[in-house]
């Protein structure tokens, strides 16, 4: 059996890390940190093969853990799904774009079988 892939889930809301812990633990080798500097260090230790990813956290936000992750050669093809509750706006979502790391930016509104297909399709390049 291959090894499962690895998804780091970086959010500070706790519920939503357990929905995805739920939705993906399965499928997935999952880890996850409340906030970005916590993230940052957890995906640089572990290099993980999906990053899903909130904008609005303590330490770090959502776009200076993206540029980071770019920055280092470790970590820079390490595709990032950017998963938001805040209103976000377009020059926050054009930031975020700007990363080549970042593939997708979607709401916590999303479907969870909606998010599991968008999770694949990036994983296995199709996205």
């Amino acid at each position: 059996m291959p090894d499962k892939k690895k998804i780091l889930v970086v959010d500070d809301n706790a519920p939503f890390i357990e929905l995805m812990k739920g939705a993906l633990s399965q499928d997935y080798e999952l880890s996850a940190a409340e906030n970005g500097t916590e993230g940052l260090r957890l995906a640089l230790e572990n290099i993980p093969d999906l990053v899903l990813l909130d904008v609005n956290m303590p330490g770090l936000n959502g776009v200076e853990f993206a540029r980071k992750m770019a920055a280092d050669p470790r970590a820079a093809k390490v595709p990032i799904i950017v998963i938001t509750a805040s209103d976000y706006n377009t020059l926050t979502q054009r930031l975020l774009y700007n990363e080549h790391n970042v593939k997708l930016f979607l709401t916590k509104l999303t479907p969870v079988e909606t998010l599991l297909d968008k999770i694949s399709r990036t994983l296995s390049g199709a996205a």
